[in-house]
């Protein structure tokens, strides 16, 4: 008994080893190692932008912020943030004092201690009449809260904060 079951192992394992090497299964091992090739080359690419972009804490609202080259924001919001909508309205001001409306702000609100989960992704800030710029935060859940900004002055970064609050 044990003789026969030698010769019926003996062509199996020819078997696997002959299919181990046939085309289908190694261009499917190739492909598979060209993936991972191709996620490390992303990895690779992300690392070469440096690190994640740092925000700086920003006081209270209300309070100036120094956006540097003598410029400042102030912001604030509608309603004192509670669950549902608020307005988070931000001013902008030059060297001189007078209200700057030639940039781009974005708005990514989030709950720091859940990434990932309800984050926003930035979202531009709407300029209005007044020249205040103005975005909708919606806050889903009691919690804690942040809201980074991102000001861009002829598309490059000149100021990155953040707010972090308790709902």
């Amino acid at each position: 008994m044990i003789h026969g079951k030698r010769i019926f192992l003996f062509p199996l394992i020819l078997l696997a080893l002959a299919l181990a090497h046939s085309p289908l299964l190694a261009a499917s091992h190739e492909e598979h190692q060209h993936g991972g090739h191709e996620h490390h080359m992303k990895a690779e690419a992300a690392a070469d932008t440096g690190q994640e972009p740092v925000f700086s804490a920003m006081p209270a609202p209300g309070k100036k912020v120094s956006i540097g080259n003598g410029g400042y924001l102030i912001y604030g919001f509608d309603k004192k943030p509670k669950m549902g909508t608020v307005i988070m309205k931000v001013e902008v001001f030059s060297a001189d004092g007078k209200k700057d409306t030639s940039l781009e702000i974005l708005g990514d609100s989030g709950m720091p201690s859940m990434r990932g989960a309800h984050e926003t992704g930035d979202l531009p800030f709407k300029l209005s009449q007044k020249g205040d710029y103005l975005l909708p935060v919606n806050i889903v859940m009691p919690g804690d809260w942040e809201i980074r900004l991102t000001i861009k002055k002829d598309g490059q970064v000149v100021y990155r904060g953040s707010y972090k609050f308790d709902v």
